[in-house]
């Protein structure tokens, strides 16, 4: 006999993302049709920015460090929200939460979907640098 026990936490990362699922497999994916978008313009100076972010590994807090339920557990790769939030702040959300003490405490999410336009354009900005050096060493 099988005993399957799931916990499934639903948070509001975007107003406009959705998950499927079915037995143990499921999707996910943020809306981004062209006919939900208005005033539509390139990312600029993303190499620039992107210089400014950093890349951290780190390590979840575990439940009696924190007053936070549900967190991940063990090693990620990330970022700090603090610091998106400084180069790009319309990547960031304050999200209001409920401790396991039933408190009120406001944690920064990162729209992590977000930060793959900026990283297209400044691998486009990298392509062109080097594009440039090419042709002046004559290669």
């Amino acid at each position: 006999m099988k005993k399957i026990i799931a916990t499934i936490v639903l948070t509001s990362v975007s107003t406009f993302s959705h998950a499927y699922c079915q037995g143990w497999e499921c999707a996910r994916g943020v809306w981004s049709d062209r006919n939900l978008k208005q005033n539509i313009t390139p990312v600029e100076s993303s190499l620039n920015k992107v210089s400014q972010l950093k890349g951290v590994t780190f390590e979840w807090k575990i439940p009696s460090e924190t007053d936070i339920e549900h967190l991940p557990q063990g090693k990620d790769i990330g970022v700090i929200a603090q610091d998106v939030e400084k180069v790009f702040p319309e990547l960031v959300h304050d999200t209001k939460v409920t401790d396991k003490n039933g408190a009120e405490v406001t944690l920064k999410q990162v729209n992590y979907a977000g930060l793959v336009g900026v990283l297209i354009e400044a691998v486009k900005e990298l392509k062109q640098e080097n594009k440039e050096l090419r042709e002046q060493l004559g290669l």
